[in-house]
């Protein structure tokens, strides 16, 4: 039997962070929306994505490498879905915001 200071413990361990990852991922969302409002090159923008995917890929890691087959492959392509639409969709807000479309 174990103590409720070792179940808090082992509860601890998995805690993942939850504000620092969403405040690391509104960032890259802002600087998503910067490039569609200053007009910057699409390249710029790509970078941006490709950082965002890279880094939620490294952040989710620990949960990812439970997964196994199919199951890995819906939630990387879902989560990579979900990430390339919410920079797309900053980008475009940006674009509109600075009055280029």
């Amino acid at each position: 039997m174990q103590t409720a200071c070792a179940n808090h413990a082992m509860r601890a361990k998995r805690h993942y962070r939850s504000f620092s990852n969403a405040a690391s991922e509104l960032g890259f969302a802002l600087a998503a929306f910067a490039c569609g409002l200053f007009n910057a090159p699409l390249w710029l923008t790509a970078l941006a994505a490709i950082s965002m995917l890279a880094y939620w890929t490294v952040t989710r890691n620990s949960v990812l490498n439970r997964l196994r087959g199919a199951t890995w492959a819906t939630v990387m392509a879902f989560g990579f879905v979900v990430i390339i639409s919410i920079q797309v969709g900053c980008y475009w807000l940006g674009l509109v915001a600075g009055g280029s479309i």
